[in-house]
């Protein structure tokens, strides 16, 4: 399992439930040993509008019925910018299975349950178990210094003048430059990169849309998509999103 930070969410318009849901999430992670950070938020909307960090959680626990904004239209809108999230349903009533399924929520909890603390504890060892993954790092050497990058936070690379630039999401999206081309450095990168034009390769993970001949990035940066890219990037995108 990866040992870093493990960064949880929980969103409830019940502000007294949300923190009782975050000492019980806390109380388990201390008995396991895991580092976490958690994050409170009042509405679907305050979640969804932080795109940046939104998509930095591991683990979202979602209230079902919120206003203006509910549970399953937020689960949509983190599904649309990240896959690998593990998504919690908190809930007081159970009809919604169906819809979670097609957001690919790991566990439905009902908040009238008994012995609802179990509940969240046997949800957040399912997660766990299903978390057995390292993340790919390599150490790239940049104009600014060598760094070890975990390759599923770099966004896109731009290539200008065989100059690289990576644009890479931390706690913000930070850049680092080398004199490079994207030819000579490609082998490097996963299958979950695609090369949209000569001067951008893209991480499929955070790919929005496609909006025409623009590439739309989760947080609505456009990029231009080579007419001759057109076709295969589609495909790869609708692959990686489970559409095709």
């Amino acid at each position: 399992m990866n040992k870093g930070m493990i960064k949880i969410a929980v969103c409830d318009d019940e502000i007294i439930f949300a923190e009782k849901m975050k000492i019980i999430i806390d109380t388990y992670c201390m008995k396991k040993q895991i580092p976490c950070e958690i994050d409170l938020y009042q509405s679907g909307k305050e979640f969804i509008t932080g795109h940046i960090k939104m998509i930095g959680y591991h683990i979202v626990f979602l209230d079902i019925n919120m206003e203006e904004v509910d549970g399953l239209e937020t689960a949509r809108e983190l599904r649309k910018m990240c896959r690998e999230t593990f998504l919690i349903f908190v809930t007081a009533f159970i009809n919604y299975t169906l819809e979670g399924y097609k957001v690919d929520a790991t566990r439905y909890l009902l908040k009238s349950c008994g012995n609802f603390e179990e509940s969240v504890y046997e949800s957040l060892d399912t997660v766990f178990q299903k978390m057995e993954y390292t993340p790919e790092i390599k150490k790239i050497c940049f104009q600014e210094g060598c760094k070890n990058i975990a390759m599923e936070k770099i966004l896109y690379i731009e290539s200008a003048l065989h100059r690289l630039t990576f644009y890479i999401l931390d706690e913000e999206i930070i850049s680092y430059t080398m004199y490079e081309t994207l030819n000579n450095i490609s082998g490097m990168f996963t299958k979950d990169f695609v090369r949209i034009h000569q001067s951008y390769l893209v991480n499929l993970r955070f790919i929005r849309k496609i909006d025409g001949s623009d590439l739309l990035l989760f947080n609505d940066l456009s990029l231009p998509i080579a007419r001759s890219k057109l076709k295969e990037v589609r495909n790869r995108v609708a692959m990686y999103k489970g559409e095709i």
